[in-house]
């Protein structure tokens, strides 16, 4: 068995008789080769009641991606494990598919797919839109019967909000991709052609004189001791990191390896991730006193918790050196500043950020641009002594 891939598909020759490939990962998944050279993506499962082996198809290879076809393999299993036959539940909603509306079908959104595809953040975020603006909007709707213009509408609805309208937007497409691959709704999505709001990017970079005013700053809240003592530290983790601040105040003691310079994140907003340690970071985390009972390295009020917000200390800091612009988020561009002007390129930053695609970090081409003009001028002197 091997994880079914695109490659591994395409490499799969028809023999004389049919046969299966199984995926390692998602017991029951497969692919089934005809002699033909058909590939159809199959799985199988057995009856949460009876027990009878049951075989569903998914799709045609080349019809349906590797990915897609795991997802809904991976749902199914999900509705064996919950004694639910998805062979039965085909029938049940089939019934009445084309008449389900844009609520009901959220409810199945939120089984099939987000509480098995989305993190807990994520997952809290959606809710807060679908609650606050989705279902508000297009509840009494039915979801085979929303066009393009209700989106425009919805667009139009949100227009002084366009951040968030660009998050629902987003979110309304991914819906509507489902409900046609699972045929609930006939024909095209409608969010195709809508274009997003503009978006101010807000990216903001502390230079030298600013982070040593801000170093400063941090020295005397320390040594004041007002406030909790892990909070000051989580904060100049994320200046010498560049990781995301709910990466630093959940990190576990399990996940820091200070022997190897590393700290290996089993799970973040774009999968595992390894986080080296510089010197400043190291130091640290070496200050900080373990606590027994904690798994937490930034420990919260609570036994056993970890810190879950720094604003209110970061407000004070930041008015203390007029710096009321800066965001904590701001603390990881600048780290991606500093890198950069390291000369550092945007490919090995991108690995420090964590980024998942590299066009997120193209964001701060403008600075590595600047960077190599200063390094071209560094280059003029030894020119003038070969041109003497």
């Amino acid at each position: 068995m091997t994880k079914l891939t695109k490659r591994t598909i395409d490499a799969s020759l028809p023999q004389d008789k049919e046969y299966l490939i199984w995926d390692s990962e998602i017991k029951g998944f497969g692919c089934r080769i005809y002699p033909s050279g058909i590939k159809t993506y199959v799985f199988f499962y057995r009856h949460p009641q009876t027990r009878k082996k049951i075989g569903l198809k998914i799709g045609k290879h080349g019809n349906v991606t590797p990915d897609v076809a795991r997802e809904i393999a991976q749902g199914w299993a999900g509705d064996v494990a919950r004694g639910i036959d998805p062979k039965d539940q085909q029938k049940e909603e089939g019934k009445d598919s084309k008449n389900i509306y844009f609520q009901q079908f959220l409810d199945i959104f939120t089984e099939r797919y987000r509480k098995i595809y989305h993190k807990k953040r994520t997952f809290k975020e959606q809710t807060y839109l679908i609650d606050n603006h989705l279902l508000p909007f297009f509840k009494n709707k039915k979801i085979n019967d929303i066009t393009r213009q209700d989106i425009l509408k919805f667009k139009d609805h949100l227009s002084h909000f366009s951040v968030t309208c660009n998050r629902a937007l987003s979110m309304l497409s991914c819906i509507f991709n489902k409900a046609i691959f699972w045929e609930y709704r006939n024909g095209y999505n409608p969010c195709h052609g809508v274009g997003k709001h503009k978006e101010k990017k807000l990216e903001r970079f502390l230079n030298s004189q600013e982070l040593s005013c801000l170093n400063e700053a941090l020295n005397s809240q320390e040594a004041l001791r007002l406030t909790n003592p892990y909070v000051i530290p989580a904060i100049r983790m994320l200046i010498y990191t560049g990781c995301r601040k709910n990466e630093i105040l959940t990190l576990k003691w399990e996940d820091v390896h200070l022997e190897k310079d590393h700290i290996h994140l089993k799970d973040s907003k774009t999968g595992e991730k390894i986080v080296p340690l510089n010197k400043f970071s190291k130091s640290v985390l070496e200050s900080l006193k373990k606590q027994s009972d904690n798994p937490y390295v930034f420990c919260g009020e609570k036994a056993g918790s970890h810190l879950t917000d720094i604003k209110k200390t970061w407000y004070k800091i930041r008015s203390m050196i007029d710096l009321k612009d800066v965001r904590i988020h701001d603390l990881r561009h600048t780290f991606a500043s500093i890198a950069i002007e390291a000369e550092l390129d945007l490919y090995k930053v991108s690995k420090l950020l964590g980024h998942k695609d590299i066009r997120t970090t193209m964001r701060y081409a403008h600075i590595a641009k600047t960077s190599l003009v200063k390094n071209a001028k560094s280059m003029e002197s030894a020119f003038e002594s070969v041109s003497a």
